[in-house]
């Protein structure tokens, strides 16, 4: 099968000709329908300091948010006790759980398992032709809905687990980033019940888009203060819930120089380096509250994505731009470095 692989702790990736993998013990085969392209994708393209820490070993096949058919399982797999059969489309829940006994895993919070591992990063993704999975990670898609949809599922669960981890409704927050992923949290925030939803972000395009999307005020950083812009439209009140999915250093200390004392902050954007910050005055002082986001709640996140795309209306396809072939991958990863692209996707066949 054709796979798009990270072969060295050099820029790129490559393309090669690679044995399709067969189902082991409790697993399933997926053909893949698409996979599109995460924000994190662009840092093993890169491999900057991020990636050479967090990836354990190369090679390996890049990618993680996808959809794709069942096909095959392996032994162990009752797919019907699963609502499941050969001929779904399914969405994938990357982060891969174990099923051990460890703490996360037996207060609800799987996507944390100590023993667990995340594809595309510790065990080889999806862009490629055909993909194991273990069954317990697959997602059915409702009769209908289109293979992109259940592709950015995935990414918009990260956007929703992002909003809801914290009291949300009618806060007035921030969000710092207008990328794919930030108007993902937009468009949450907003459905999910937000008050009044400031966007920070560089380019005009992706403030155009974010007040498209729900956003109530956009500032561009470079040429306007932050603080001056949300306390003037706040009456001095400021905001009380900072949404970072930039991952940018300066972005950080701005929303936090700028939120109100017990505040809540959620950190989704993967920041390239070490990140430098006054923890003494805008943190510890301020008595926030700071929450690391890294995935989705099992199950719980995937009924709201659920609930956001097919009840509230969202369609995550609106902020796809591009699709390619996976043979025309560095077009794709080069849009990407530009960051003048929203969701790319890549299409195996």
């Amino acid at each position: 099968m054709k796979a798009l692989l990270k072969t060295s702790k050099n820029p790129g990736f490559d393309l090669f000709d690679i044995d399709a993998p067969s189902p082991k013990e409790n697993e399933v085969l997926l053909k893949t329908q698409v996979s599109t392209i995460c924000g994190s994708d662009l840092h093993l393209w890169e491999w900057n300091q991020w990636a050479d820490d967090f990836v354990p070993r190369l090679p390996l096949v890049v990618g993680h948010e996808t959809c794709g058919e069942i096909v095959d399982c392996g032994s162990g797999v009752n797919l019907s006790k699963l609502n499941l059969k050969i001929g779904d489309l399914v969405s994938v829940e990357t982060h891969l759980f174990s099923g051990c006994s460890c703490s996360p895993c037996k207060n609800g919070k799987k996507h944390l398992c100590s023993s667990g591992e995340i594809l595309g990063f510790h065990k080889n993704g999806s862009f490629a032709e055909w993909l194991t999975v273990p069954v317990d990670n697959c997602w059915k898609a409702r009769e209908g809905t289109d293979p992109v949809t259940a592709s950015l599922k995935e990414p918009l669960g990260n956007a929703v687990q992002t909003v809801m981890t914290q009291p949300i409704e009618g806060k007035t927050i921030l969000i710092t980033g207008a990328g794919p992923l930030g108007l993902m949290t937009i468009a949450a925030a907003r459905a999910f019940g937000a008050g009044k939803i400031f966007v920070s972000e560089l380019q005009a395009e992706r403030r155009e888009k974010a007040l498209g999307l729900g956003a109530d005020h956009v500032i561009d950083p470079k040429n306007q203060n932050l603080h001056s812009v949300i306390e003037d439209q706040t009456k001095g009140k400021m905001f009380d819930v900072l949404l970072e999915i930039s991952g940018s250093n300066q972005a950080l200390n701005d929303g936090l120089a700028s939120i109100s004392n017990g505040g809540s902050v959620a950190l989704l954007g993967l920041f390239p380096s070490t990140v430098n910050l006054s923890l003494n005055e805008n943190v510890i002082f301020k008595g926030l509250t700071i929450n690391g986001i890294t995935g989705r709640l099992i199950w719980d996140t995937w009924n709201h994505v659920d609930s956001l795309i097919y009840e509230k209306g969202f369609d995550p396809k609106k902020l796809l731009t591009h699709s390619f072939k996976i043979e025309e991958y560095e077009k794709a990863f080069h849009l990407m470095e530009k960051g003048v692209s929203g969701k790319i996707a890549l299409f195996p066949g």
